[in-house]
């Protein structure tokens, strides 16, 4: 018997969805062009959906943060730059404004899990493991395509990846086809985290996974062991560069043996960059330098050092749109989280444990990619808004979709069943 509801096919396959799958295969994956004009198609098509229009708050917490950078305009010593930036910036926050009317059922919701975590492995993740596999590395440490070609921006960004995974793995059946890809894509994204040695992006995957374990062990513990396994067939992989550079992390306290971390010397002059950030910070505390003009300003600043980035994102925004910037780019951040810690609390009353499961997973998921932007500049990507938007609308969905519980003694009471009833109903 088909249990569908009459209409679920075509609500799950709207214009707006099948816009934004296609917007995001291009982004992740670079494989075709056309980003600008998919994502101009799927504005179009929030004008004939029959739903309202969704704006939540971190939306408009991401249009304050734009509108306060407009005003460090009127005032940067680099107006080209900076404009160029906003339009981008721009372009995100319309992104946000499809990603958070296109996933609107648990449904499309899955189905975008599956297309994030297929995209990825069979482009970036493919691309880097044959990279690796062929040496084409920098200086041992594993790097991808496009936008991953930074082994920092490509540990942070799969961290990211394996919310959906681990999503998937927990919430599908044990037999299913789809629930193993996801096991394979599990080891496959923790393998390619290790081989990238990057320190942030390995602090950032122990801030998924301490939580995630203790979690799990306390809600289900039959999957402690799996996901033991899991984690210990990647370690098998781990090169040895990693440990030395982990080891590093030892002589980050002290100013003097900054230097030592690392024979390469990134790390000393990361820590310069991250003081004339601090400088700039302090000239220009209200309206920052403009929005995306770091780089000219650290070479005005430091000439010696050039246009350098921050490799820090929380510093990035606060020199380029002042401390009230990043106040307001936080709060966006937080509202998001924040949203997803009470659609997790309210799980009693939850229609589905998969869309609590769903929900747990990419929130951690978020959480570790906010970490390793300690070690990485993200805020001008658009990826760490998409999945702000996903774990919105999933946080919506567990939150939304709850079961009604009707005190005993409100029912109505049964109604007799007259005798020629009984008997042709067979009773």
């Amino acid at each position: 018997m088909n249990t569908t509801p009459p209409g679920s096919r075509q609500l799950l396959w709207t214009p707006t969805f099948v816009l934004f799958l296609v917007y995001v295969f291009i982004i992740l994956t670079n494989r075709i062009p056309g980003a600008t004009f998919v994502m101009g198609a799927a504005l179009l098509s929030l004008l004939i959906q029959r739903q309202a229009l969704r704006a939540p708050p971190f939306f408009w917490l991401l249009a304050a943060w734009l509108g306060w950078a407009v005003l460090g305009y009127t005032v940067t010593s680099y107006p080209d730059r900076v404009w160029a930036s906003l339009i981008e910036h721009g372009k995100i926050l319309l992104v946000v404004l499809v990603a958070v009317n296109a996933l609107r059922t648990p449904a499309q919701i899955r189905v975008f899990l599956v297309v994030l975590l297929v995209s990825y492995i069979l482009f970036p993740i493919r691309s880097t493991l044959t990279n690796y596999l062929l040496g084409y590395t920098l200086l041992g440490r594993a790097v991808g395509p496009f936008i991953y070609q930074n082994p920092n921006d490509l540990a942070a960004h799969t961290i990211l990846m394996l919310g959906p995974a681990l999503a998937l793995v927990t919430t599908l059946a044990r037999k299913s086809l789809l629930r193993w890809f996801a096991l394979t894509a599990v080891v496959l994204l923790l393998i390619t985290i290790l081989l990238t040695q990057s320190r942030g992006g390995f602090i950032g995957l122990l801030g998924l996974a301490l939580p995630a374990g203790i979690g799990l062990a306390r809600r289900r513990p039959r999957l402690v062991p799996v996901c033991a396994a899991l984690v210990g067939l990647a370690l098998l992989f781990a090169p040895a560069g990693l440990w030395e550079r982990l080891g590093g992390l030892t002589k980050a306290a002290n100013v003097e043996t900054i230097r030592d971390m690392d024979p390469e010397g990134s790390a000393e002059q990361r820590f310069a960059v991250l003081k004339t950030a601090a400088r700039i910070v302090s000239d220009h505390p209200l309206l920052g330098i403009g929005l995306g003009a770091y780089g000219f300003a650290n070479a005005d600043y430091s000439p010696a050092l050039g246009l350098k980035d921050t490799h820090n994102t929380y510093m990035n925004v606060a020199a380029e749109t002042g401390l009230p910037g990043l106040a307001l780019f936080l709060a966006l951040i937080t509202s998001v989280l924040l949203g997803a810690r009470a659609a997790r609390r309210r799980g009693a009353n939850a229609a589905s444990p998969a869309q609590k499961e769903t929900v747990r997973w990419l929130q951690l998921a978020v959480i570790g990619y906010l970490i390793a932007g300690v070690f990485g500049s993200y805020a001008r990507l658009s990826v760490p808004y998409v999945f702000l938007a996903l774990l919105w609308s999933a946080s919506r969905m567990a939150t939304a979709q709850r079961l009604v519980i009707v005190p005993r003694d409100d029912l109505p009471a049964p109604s007799p069943i007259a005798p020629d009833q009984a008997i042709a109903s067979g009773a």
